[in-house]
């Protein structure tokens, strides 16, 4: 039997990212700390009580993944292709670890501001 790790997912803003040097714990204790600083509605005075006790088991499992009690599958979708994640390996392949390139779609083009940059006969 193959047993997997649990999925959560959580797709930040942009602002929640601002440019860091970190370890994937760090990132996480970044995430951890913005969420909690930086929402005053959702785990301040003013949150709603399900919504803060959510919150807090979200905050709770951040906690076990910084800690490794939790095993956790990390996908990182890096439109603008700034993200780098050192191979501790090198230079052999790091067996925890794939790497996929693609092509932006449409949404990740707007998102970043490239649609409507004309770079032809400029």
């Amino acid at each position: 039997m193959i047993r997997r790790p649990p999925r959560s997912t959580l797709f930040p803003y942009t602002t929640l990212f601002r440019s860091r040097f970190t370890t994937l714990e760090g990132l996480f204790q970044n995430i951890k700390d913005q969420l909690k600083e930086n929402n005053p509605l959702i785990v301040g005075d003013s949150a709603e009580q399900n919504i803060s006790q959510r919150m807090d088991g979200f905050v709770m499992k951040l906690d076990e993944i910084i800690s490794c009690k939790n095993k956790v599958h990390i996908v990182f979708d890096d439109p603008s292709g700034n993200s780098y994640v050192q191979n501790l390996y090198a230079p052999d392949e790091d067996p925890e670890m794939q790497i996929e390139k693609y092509e932006r779609n449409f949404e990740q083009n707007e998102e970043l501001g490239l649609n409507d940059m004309k770079t032809e006969n400029y």
